[in-house]
């Protein structure tokens, strides 16, 4: 089978993690797939050892207008799909084909589209030549929903989220969970990262926090929390973190100017430490001499630094949103998302419990093991990719035990 992937948007943050890693999961020649992967130059540069027959297709066309990748994605992409006889088409962010020559699978993967928080907050504060663009790439999104024959979301809040704004029959749609790269290191030595431990060579909590700056990743109540954390107490708290205002991608948003000025308050910039860009060792290096890992966003689709802080066992403090609870169940303690007060609060409690870091911990590695799996959440695709690839799945919906199979796989993996 001939599978197309469209990862043309894939040029920073989450969306180069993922492609990076199910394209290093994908199978072999022997399994009789062909994969042609559409994707911007510079990720194409960062893909060594990938199994032959995968083959990378650059372009451009991913930093252009919208309306240049509508044309590509509608029309200039169902040529070539004719042309190279594919037979499933993946699209990797958020739009799909309209009547699209071959079966097509949609991720759904962006959380400001659908967030309550997010449209509550934010949305209402940047200009009307901003809402109007977000408005028609939000409807086009829920329109490839339609079109699709599989849409992919990254957990069930993202898909509970999706369906307050279309209709998603449960018959095709599939949560398949992201995974996680495992550490290199020894097992040993894996599995005694962080542990629980605080620095020998410092008074100081080193807390963490990894991920690009945006608005919804409310920088605001951490930065807010950190004078409350070091107000009148022996320990000291230090955050170090990639999420920069400052960064020269936030200039869209409309909350980047006050986090800058508010990190520069005397009672705030000399305990916070801006750093990054962070290739994948320094990223590995950051987590590795952290105490713990703080998370507060007010919306996402599924927040892999959580994953990637439990591989690295660090004991983690999230805000208490669906996304969070569902991806670090037991192995997080959980705030209010929009109190620093209560951050701080939690923060110092963890900080205060050996014990209970030691359990999130464990927790963390655990479920960094058994439930975020790449080769997993690759192998769900290629079940549905071969349902939808057979013959009787051609021009129409899949009828009879091929229809029955692929609801089968679905009610099952999102169980």
């Amino acid at each position: 089978m001939k599978v197309i992937i469209n990862a043309v948007s894939a040029k920073m943050g989450g969306a180069v993690t993922y492609l990076m890693n199910i394209l290093h999961y994908l199978p072999p020649p022997e399994s009789g797939h062909q994969f042609e992967v559409f994707l911007p130059h510079e990720t194409a540069e960062k893909l060594k050892g990938l199994p032959q027959n995968v083959h990378l297709r650059p372009t451009q066309i991913g930093h252009a207008r919208d309306w240049q990748r509508l044309w590509w994605e509608q029309v200039t992409l169902r040529r070539l799909l004719r042309r190279e006889q594919a037979d499933v088409l993946f699209s990797t962010a958020n739009f799909g084909m309209w009547r699209c020559p071959v079966r097509q699978i949609l991720l759904v993967r962006i959380p400001l589209y659908f967030s309550k928080p997010y449209l509550e907050m934010f949305f209402p504060l940047h200009p009307l030549k901003d809402q109007v663009p977000f408005r028609l790439r939000r409807w086009l999104c829920c329109q490839s929903v339609r079109w699709a024959d599989i849409v992919m979301t990254p957990t069930h809040a993202m898909l509970d989220d999706l369906r307050r704004f279309i209709e998603v029959d449960s018959r095709k749609a599939l949560v398949n969970h992201y995974g996680v790269a495992p550490l290199e290191s020894s097992p040993s030595e894996a599995e005694g990262a962080n542990a629980g431990s605080l620095p020998r060579n410092s008074s100081a909590v080193r807390l963490i926090y990894v991920s690009l700056y945006s608005e919804h990743k409310n920088l605001t109540t951490l930065l807010r929390a950190m004078p409350l954390l070091n107000k009148n107490r022996t320990g000291k708290f230090h955050l170090r973190t990639t999420v920069d205002p400052a960064w020269e991608g936030a200039a869209w948003t409309v909350q980047h100017q006050d986090d800058v000025a508010l990190a520069r308050q005397p009672d705030v910039a000399p305990c916070v430490e801006f750093i990054g860009p962070l290739n994948k060792e320094q990223t590995h290096r950051l987590y590795k001499e952290g105490d713990i890992f703080v998370f507060p966003p007010l919306c996402e689709s599924f927040g892999h630094p959580m994953v990637e802080a439990m591989v690295h066992g660090l004991p983690i403090v999230a805000s208490d949103t669906p996304v969070n609870r569902e991806i670090c169940g037991k192995a997080a303690v959980y705030f209010s998302p929009l109190n620093p007060d209560d951050l701080a609060r939690q923060t110092c409690l963890l900080a205060a419990d050996a014990s209970l870091r030691q359990q999130l911990s464990a927790r963390g590695q655990e479920q960094a093991r058994t439930r975020f799996r790449w080769d997993t959440h690759v192998r769900r695709i290629l079940e549905v990719v071969s349902l939808l690839g057979t013959p009787s799945a051609g021009g129409g919906r899949i009828a009879g035990r091929g229809a029955d199979t692929l609801k089968e796989r679905i009610a099952h993996h999102n169980g």
